[in-house]
């Protein structure tokens, strides 16, 4: 694969630019100045992490790629492998990092089908949208990304199915297709059934489309659920996906993929015969949310916030609120002061409560971490992760797919 990144000026990892190809909408370009709405303060390679402008997303690489090597490999040795789900992210270089660990299956996976546009347009060539299309304005969009790359995308229903095909046929192009089958979630996919397998048959038998296989997506854990609980049940919803594989195919049609999403149901899924990929996202980064279910990973992804208040004896205010944490699901974890909890965010105000000796912590000019609670919204705030080795900034690296929400 051709190279995909050139460091630039305080070590930016910028996509490189050949032929037709274009860059990432993250970096745009004004008169050759740079833009972009988060505005950071570029300092140089080998600054100190502590030292770094605030409030700031900071990755430890090191932490990062330890989550990803210990993650992928326990695919290695089965038949299931993994699709990284780059929404939680957003980066390509973070996906690079992933697909060269091995442990899946050579592509990735994205929600939207802003994301996929620019995946494509960083190299990546497998890339499942995991996801609905169905307006023909963005039909058509999916329709001339097919004519770049190899593209899969979700569906859950006939007249959908339909749609999709009338685009690939004018565009000349073909589309994988995975039926969508609900499977605890809630929100898209077919119940698994006779519906199920018509459509299946049905996009089977439509031209520009390739029927590629099923796929669904099981509940994540919430704090307070128990793990035995969440497996047992876990392992259920799965079960759901593989009924309607095995009714597909009882029909006479086979199933090449079965995909099920997410990070959390990897245990269940490698044991599980006739799975063939599990969509997990954020394992390279990790999060508080999932922290307790998956142990083995530690957070990299930390917001380093600036003290800017202790104006009473039990409350410090930090410079990373709501638009730096985006705390809708659960808050941040305030590390390494015991007895600091974060209490409540304001736009640009992180409010923590101090008890015991926390109270003698947290003075203005000191900084502070927060770990996500839950790591998709969190990086979707931010413009750059500050790519740290050693305590020491590596580079800015470009969320390229920050806000690509449609």
């Amino acid at each position: 694969m051709p190279r995909l990144f050139t460091r630039g000026i305080y070590g930016i990892l910028l996509p490189t630019k050949s032929g037709n190809e274009t860059a990432p909408d993250t970096v745009r370009r004004d008169n050759g100045r740079i833009t972009q709405m988060e505005r950071p303060i570029f300092q140089p390679v080998g600054t100190p992490v502590e030292e770094l402008d605030t409030p700031a997303l900071v990755v430890d690489l090191e932490v990062m790629d330890r989550n990803i090597q210990t993650f992928q490999s326990y695919f290695k040795d089965t038949s299931v492998k993994a699709r990284p789900v780059v929404t939680s992210h957003l980066c390509p270089q973070v996906a690079r990092r992933q697909l060269d660990a091995g442990g899946t299956n050579g592509g990735i996976a994205v929600t939207t089908l802003g994301e996929a546009e620019v995946f494509a347009a960083a190299g990546f060539t497998d890339i499942l949208l995991a996801n609905l299309v169905v307006t023909r304005a963005k039909i058509n969009r999916l329709c001339a990304l097919a004519g770049q790359t190899s593209v899969g995308v979700a569906v859950d229903s006939p007249d959908n199915a339909e749609q999709l095909s009338q685009g690939a046929a004018a565009a000349g192009v073909e589309l994988r297709v995975l039926v969508e089958i609900e499977a605890g979630m809630g929100r898209c996919g077919i119940a698994p059934g006779p519906d199920a397998v018509s459509l299946a048959q049905k996009v089977n038998n439509l031209p520009g489309l390739k029927f590629q296989g099923i796929m669904g997506s099981v509940p994540g854990p919430r704090g307070e659920d128990d793990p035995d609980q969440h497996r047992a049940k876990t392992t259920a919803n799965l079960q759901v996906v593989l009924d309607a594989k095995e009714q597909i195919e009882q029909a006479g049609l086979p199933v090449e993929t079965v995909s099920v999403g997410g990070t959390h149901c990897y245990a269940q899924a490698v044991g599980m015969a006739g799975v063939t990929e599990v969509r997990a996202g954020r394992y390279p980064l990790m999060d508080h949310r999932l922290k307790s279910f998956l142990p083995d990973l530690e957070p990299a992804a930390k917001v380093l916030a600036s003290v800017i208040s202790h104006p009473m004896e039990d409350m410090a205010v930090l410079d990373a609120g709501h638009k730096a944490m985006a705390p809708d699901q659960g808050r941040p974890i305030l590390e390494g002061v015991p007895g600091g909890t974060a209490s409540r965010f304001s736009a640009e105000h992180g409010v923590m409560e101090l008890e015991g000796d926390a109270r003698n912590k947290l003075n203005p000019g000191d900084k502070a971490w927060l770990v996500p609670y839950e790591l998709g919204a969190c990086v979707n705030q931010f413009d750059y992760i500050r790519a740290t080795k050693d305590g020491k900034l590596e580079g800015f690296w470009p969320i390229s797919a920050r806000g690509k929400l449609a």
